[in-house]
């Protein structure tokens, strides 16, 4: 069965983003149509898309390839995501529903059962999703759309450096401070604590990669 323009493009993203396509890489087109069973419009579409994101450099008649890891993008990421990150969780508070609390809770204690050495993967995973709980229970499209987009470059970068977190007591520590403070309704504490979370994840990557 021939798969979707909408599917492909996103088994290709996620492709990319967990690095699974390495920066530099060159994706073959006739490849992807052999794939995915289908007609070159469909994957060249998903391409276009993929371009739009980002993600990939599409150069006529030479090819299409993964873009690489720009260090200044990822830091102008983490600076912007550093207030809205916190927006996002002070609009949680104020917003979530019981289910999205309880999901965040559960999220948050999941990083007690993993090894942030071993399950360096499974931890940037949960670190991903649980910021995509907080900004889905913002109930701002707009946020949700630019936290994503954000996202999409500081987890790439994450995933190729896997990154460990040295301190990873004080990191759960603050992860379930987020998801306490949205569980009590309290906006601006839940705000603070995001952001002094952002804050101090982009001191740490700064020591070792922006200078």
């Amino acid at each position: 069965m021939a798969w979707q323009q909408d599917d492909i493009y996103a088994e290709l993203r996620r492709r990319v983003i967990e690095l699974d396509y390495r920066p530099g890489e060159v994706l073959s087109e006739r490849d992807l149509v052999s794939e995915f069973h289908t007609s070159r419009t469909p994957v060249r579409e998903a391409l276009l898309m993929l371009e739009k994101d980002g993600l990939v450099e599409i150069v006529p008649r030479v090819g299409t390839y993964v873009t690489q890891i720009d260090l200044r993008s990822v830091k102008n990421a983490y600076e912007m995501k550093k207030n809205l990150e916190g927006l996002a969780a002070e609009l949680a508070a104020q917003r979530a529903t019981e289910e999205q609390v309880l999901d965040l809770l559960s999220i948050a204690q999941g990083f007690s059962q993993l090894d942030n050495v071993q399950q360096y993967r499974e931890c940037i995973e949960n670190d991903k999703k649980f910021h995509y709980f907080t900004r889905l229970a913002s109930g701002n499209p707009l946020l949700i759309k630019t936290l994503n987009d954000l996202s999409v470059i500081t987890v790439r970068f994450l995933q190729y450096i896997q990154y460990v977190e040295e301190d990873y007591q004080w990191y759960k520590g603050s992860v379930m401070a987020i998801a306490r403070a949205i569980r009590d309704r309290d906006g601006p504490r839940a705000r603070s604590e995001a952001e002094e979370h952002t804050a101090a994840f982009l001191a740490k990557l700064a020591s070792y990669f922006f200078g």
